[in-house]
């Protein structure tokens, strides 16, 4: 299927009536002034006249400009709901006595970290994409893949995402010889977890509610504008939306990558397998260990030995769609050729909301580093 995105709209440029330097004074109109031996008309003033192409250059900045300008919004309110709730939930768990729950992987533990917070991506979303009037299937596209082509880019993509996570071990690693352990924005398996509850909150959901959210809704939004434009602002929203430093690098690499995916094939199915498969082998890992099946160096061996096969394999599937794939494997397509993509991205970069939406997550970080 030939996607097909909702083309930005601005106004058409008012047309003025040409007006003549010199008229003559009957049909001038305007009271004319003695002067000692001549007669001067009073001044005709005329609007300064734009070419069409300055026309639309500034009308489609400032429809980019409203556009990135919800988007900041949007990332904000899903941050500022996460918040109140969590907090909500603190307060509530302390007044009935229980502030242990705050700190062991309780069912409720779970379930506020990650039910609530999916609901929060769906409801949130859905109210953006109802009142922006976006058409769903420009923001969510499942065109249909082959089952050959799928598999082979979800070993690409989770071979990526499990290299990313060896980053996310070496700034760790990198913060702990500083004496700074930062795991904010990110959840530990606790001793012994309640497994499908921990499975569902942190394999399943975020699965489907994060793709829905940044590669559905974000990218879907600038996708008409640039695809380029759309796979860089929807990374880097969700990475800054995990509120940890930590795993800044990681979640922005795998962005790209999730985006990427989903542009060349026009469909949010390969990331939400992607990011399925990464999330369920950290969740395997961790209850394996919890429940003391396996040792931590054993648990480590066996996702350093998966890291190995998938990459393998993904460095053949690789070389075997390029070569297929005539040249365009890396090309993107650039929207609308009014601005050129470094002015798309300055336009979208100086958004008020998405300025404070960055300077909101980027506080919040250093919190999290300081004080956990």
């Amino acid at each position: 299927m030939q996607y097909n995105p909702q083309q930005p709209t601005y106004p058409a440029q008012p047309q003025y009536p040409p007006q003549p330097r010199v008229q003559p004074y009957a049909q001038q109109g305007y009271p004319i002034q003695q002067y000692p031996q001549q007669n001067i008309p009073a001044p005709f003033y005329q609007p300064p006249q734009l070419t069409p192409e300055e026309y639309h250059r500034q009308a489609y900045k400032r429809t980019l400009k409203r556009t990135a300008n919800g988007i900041g919004a949007l990332m904000l309110i899903f941050f500022a709901l996460e918040l109140i709730i969590s907090l909500v939930m603190e307060v509530i768990l302390m007044a009935a006595g229980m502030e242990d729950e705050l700190f062991d992987m309780s069912a409720l533990f779970l379930l506020e970290n990650g039910v609530v917070s999916s609901i929060i991506f769906f409801v949130s979303g859905l109210i953006y994409v109802l009142i922006t009037k976006k058409r769903f299937s420009s923001l969510f596209p499942f065109d249909r893949i082959e089952g050959s082509y799928l598999a082979k880019l979800c070993v690409i993509g989770l071979a990526f995402s499990l290299m990313s996570n060896y980053v996310v071990d070496l700034v760790s690693n990198t913060f702990s010889l500083f004496g700074i352990e930062n795991s904010g924005g990110s959840i530990d398996a606790g001793s012994n977890p309640n497994v499908l509850i921990y499975f569902l909150t942190v394999a399943v959901l975020p699965a489907f509610a994060e793709e829905f959210a940044f590669r559905g809704i974000v990218m879907g939004t600038l996708r008409p504008y640039s695809e380029g434009l759309a796979i860089l602002v929807s990374s880097a929203a969700f990475a800054l939306m995990h509120g940890n430093f930590v795993q800044l690098p990681f979640t922005f690499c795998c962005g790209l990558v999730f985006a990427y995916i989903d542009i060349k094939t026009n469909s949010l199915l390969p990331s939400i397998i992607i990011h399925f498969l990464n999330n369920g082998l950290s969740v395997l890992a961790d209850v394996l260990i919890s429940y003391n099946i396996l040792s931590e160096s054993l648990a480590n061996a066996m996702y350093g030995g998966i890291f190995c096969v998938t990459g393998i394999l993904s460095f053949i599937f690789l070389k075997g769609i390029i070569k297929t794939d005539s040249g365009n494997t890396f090309r993107l397509k650039g929207g609308n050729d009014i601005l050129p993509f470094k002015s798309k991205v300055k336009t979208v970069a100086s958004s008020p909301t998405l300025i404070s939406f960055t300077a909101v997550m980027v506080l919040y970080c250093i919190v999290a580093l300081i004080f956990t």
